[in-house]
């Protein structure tokens, strides 16, 4: 499946970077910024992801490119301005932070991120979660926030915030574009959803998904977007 004049949606994590035990260890593919940087000449190129803007700035070396922040919280160019969609008060949450064995708690400054991959007993690690986000269900109601469940991790941030959300907005500025949206995480299925009749969408990897397509993994999403490349040589 192709688009004859698409504009990309890419998600990072698991779709142009293997996942990684620590997300700042998640390098991209080998070829993924020369695949970027000559798309990024052609069509309409963004990184829709669960990181901040500035986070993936590290990893990442290609400035200009556009990029959404917390599943839609913020927007920004890499190396450029970033602006927050959604400000939010964190302070209240950060003051009951779980104590769990093996959590990592990654603060994006609009959101909370809580990894537990690499926990030596991911299972207990998971459940001691769960059992918090009972004991704070309150205060997230009282603040705005919700769980947001992804790969191994579990994230704090405003409600009703979502991939979907924001590709449709991105959209907005393409009306005559196709959309092509490509992610693994159960985070990229309001994205699915949302472009549903509009556009072509790929799940990476194995589960159950709305997207319309699958890819492997990272070397068939790289495979797959070169051939928007051809016949023109890289």
């Amino acid at each position: 499946m192709r688009a004859e004049n698409p504009v990309f949606f890419l998600d990072y994590d698991g779709t142009l970077a293997p996942i990684a035990q620590r997300p700042e260890e998640a390098f991209p593919h080998p070829e993924a910024p020369r695949v970027l940087r000559a798309l990024m000449e052609r069509h309409p190129v963004y990184v829709v992801t669960g990181r901040r803007v500035r986070g993936l700035e590290p990893l990442l070396p290609l400035p200009g490119l556009p990029v959404v922040g917390g599943h839609g919280l913020e927007e920004g160019v890499l190396f450029g301005e970033v602006r927050p969609l959604f400000p939010v008060d964190l302070g209240p949450l950060r003051a009951r932070l779980p104590s769990c064995p093996g959590v990592r708690v990654e603060d994006k400054g609009f959101a909370l991120a809580l990894h537990y991959r690499g926990a030596e007993d991911e299972e207990k690690a998971r459940a001691c979660l769960e059992a918090w986000l009972k004991a704070v269900e309150g205060l997230l109601e009282a603040l705005g926030l919700e769980a947001l469940p992804g790969k191994k991790v579990l994230e704090l941030k405003p409600k009703g915030v979502d991939k979907g959300q924001a590709v449709l907005r991105l959209l907005g500025r393409h009306p005559d574009h196709t959309p092509v949206y490509i992610g693994d995480d159960t985070t990229d299925e309001a994205a699915f959803l949302a472009l549903r009749g509009r556009g072509l969408t790929f799940k990476v990897g194995e589960g159950p998904t709305a997207a319309q397509g699958r890819l492997k993994d990272v070397e068939e999403v790289l495979a797959y977007l070169q051939t928007y490349l051809r016949p023109t040589s890289l």
